[in-house]
Protein backbone atom coordinates (compact mmCIF):
# COMPACT_ATOMS: atom_id res chain seq x y z
CA UNK A 1 0.00 0.00 0.00
CA UNK A 2 2.97 2.59 0.44
CA UNK A 3 4.37 1.85 -2.12
CA UNK A 4 1.50 2.33 -4.08
CA UNK A 5 0.91 5.71 -2.59
CA UNK A 6 4.70 6.68 -3.61
CA UNK A 7 4.16 5.91 -7.16
CA UNK A 8 1.31 7.96 -7.16
CA UNK A 9 2.71 10.92 -5.84
CA UNK A 10 5.72 11.09 -8.17
CA UNK A 11 3.41 10.75 -11.17
CA UNK A 12 1.23 13.66 -10.33
CA UNK A 13 4.34 15.41 -9.56
CA UNK A 14 6.24 14.44 -12.52
CA UNK A 15 4.71 17.67 -14.36
CA UNK A 16 5.27 20.05 -12.20
CA UNK A 17 9.00 18.94 -12.34
CA UNK A 18 8.73 19.26 -16.26
CA UNK A 19 7.09 22.86 -15.90
CA UNK A 20 9.60 23.87 -13.39
CA UNK A 21 12.38 23.35 -15.88
CA UNK A 22 11.09 24.52 -18.95
CA UNK A 23 12.82 28.51 -19.65
CA UNK A 24 10.07 31.33 -19.83
CA UNK A 25 11.59 33.40 -22.71
CA UNK A 26 9.49 36.62 -21.88
CA UNK A 27 12.03 36.81 -19.18
CA UNK A 28 14.97 36.76 -21.05
CA UNK A 29 17.03 39.64 -20.92
CA UNK A 30 19.42 41.60 -22.86
CA UNK A 31 18.85 39.03 -25.88
CA UNK A 32 22.06 40.35 -28.19
CA UNK A 33 22.88 38.77 -31.60
CA UNK A 34 27.05 38.72 -31.81
CA UNK A 35 27.34 36.62 -35.39
CA UNK A 36 26.63 34.96 -37.87
CA UNK A 37 28.03 31.39 -39.18
CA UNK A 38 27.46 29.07 -42.27
CA UNK A 39 28.22 25.62 -43.17
CA UNK A 40 27.34 26.21 -46.77
CA UNK A 41 27.54 29.70 -47.69
CA UNK A 42 26.35 29.50 -51.11
CA UNK A 43 23.16 28.08 -49.72
CA UNK A 44 22.45 29.47 -46.54
CA UNK A 45 23.74 33.53 -46.39
CA UNK A 46 23.16 36.09 -43.71
CA UNK A 47 19.64 37.10 -45.49
CA UNK A 48 18.18 33.65 -44.03
CA UNK A 49 18.64 34.53 -40.98
CA UNK A 50 19.03 38.41 -40.00
CA UNK A 51 17.38 39.15 -37.26
CA UNK A 52 17.96 42.15 -34.47
CA UNK A 53 18.07 41.97 -31.18
CA UNK A 54 14.80 42.17 -30.92
CA UNK A 55 13.13 40.53 -33.48
CA UNK A 56 15.87 36.96 -31.96
CA UNK A 57 14.10 38.05 -28.12
CA UNK A 58 10.68 37.64 -30.31
CA UNK A 59 11.36 34.30 -32.14
CA UNK A 60 11.89 33.04 -28.60
CA UNK A 61 9.22 34.45 -27.42
CA UNK A 62 6.95 33.18 -29.98
CA UNK A 63 8.79 29.80 -30.00
CA UNK A 64 7.72 26.60 -28.30
CA UNK A 65 10.10 24.23 -26.43
CA UNK A 66 10.60 20.36 -27.97
CA UNK A 67 12.77 17.68 -26.97
CA UNK A 68 15.97 17.53 -29.25
CA UNK A 69 14.32 14.69 -30.72
CA UNK A 70 11.34 16.77 -31.57
CA UNK A 71 13.77 18.95 -33.51
CA UNK A 72 15.41 16.10 -35.41
CA UNK A 73 12.01 14.28 -36.82
CA UNK A 74 10.07 17.51 -37.46
CA UNK A 75 12.40 20.35 -38.19
CA UNK A 76 14.43 21.54 -41.41
CA UNK A 77 17.77 21.14 -39.94
CA UNK A 78 19.41 24.91 -41.75
CA UNK A 79 23.30 25.24 -42.15
CA UNK A 80 23.72 28.31 -41.60
CA UNK A 81 22.79 30.35 -37.83
CA UNK A 82 23.13 33.57 -35.90
CA UNK A 83 24.21 33.13 -32.26
CA UNK A 84 24.35 36.12 -29.38
CA UNK A 85 23.81 35.89 -25.52
CA UNK A 86 21.12 36.66 -22.86
CA UNK A 87 20.47 37.06 -20.02
CA UNK A 88 18.09 34.52 -17.52
CA UNK A 89 17.52 34.39 -13.77
CA UNK A 90 20.88 36.32 -13.39
CA UNK A 91 22.71 33.67 -15.31
CA UNK A 92 25.00 34.17 -18.76
CA UNK A 93 23.40 32.33 -21.16
CA UNK A 94 24.32 31.23 -25.30
CA UNK A 95 22.10 30.72 -27.78
CA UNK A 96 21.91 30.00 -31.81
CA UNK A 97 19.14 30.99 -34.24
CA UNK A 98 18.81 28.68 -37.42
CA UNK A 99 17.77 29.88 -40.23
CA UNK A 100 15.01 26.81 -40.36
CA UNK A 101 13.25 28.86 -37.57
CA UNK A 102 14.71 26.36 -35.01
CA UNK A 103 17.25 27.33 -32.12
CA UNK A 104 19.19 25.97 -28.91
CA UNK A 105 19.41 28.32 -25.15
CA UNK A 106 22.49 26.86 -23.21
CA UNK A 107 22.69 28.10 -19.31
CA UNK A 108 25.33 26.38 -17.85
CA UNK A 109 24.49 22.92 -17.57
CA UNK A 110 20.96 23.17 -18.72
CA UNK A 111 20.36 23.26 -22.96
CA UNK A 112 16.53 23.85 -24.25
CA UNK A 113 15.60 23.34 -27.78
CA UNK A 114 13.25 25.63 -29.49
CA UNK A 115 10.85 25.45 -32.89
CA UNK A 116 8.99 27.82 -34.15
CA UNK A 117 5.46 27.47 -36.34
CA UNK A 118 4.97 31.26 -36.36
CA UNK A 119 8.22 33.03 -36.73
CA UNK A 120 7.84 33.15 -40.26
CA UNK A 121 7.28 37.02 -41.54
CA UNK A 122 10.87 37.01 -39.08
CA UNK A 123 12.71 35.32 -41.68
CA UNK A 124 11.67 36.97 -44.69
CA UNK A 125 8.27 35.54 -45.66
CA UNK A 126 4.68 35.81 -45.49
Amino acid sequence: MEIKKIIISLVLLLPLVCIAGTPNPVKFKNVYVQDFHSDEPKRCTTADVELSHKQAHEFFKRSKVVSQKTLHDHYEYAPCYIEGTLKYKSKSCGWKIRAGATGKVTCGSEIWFFACDDCNELFGGG
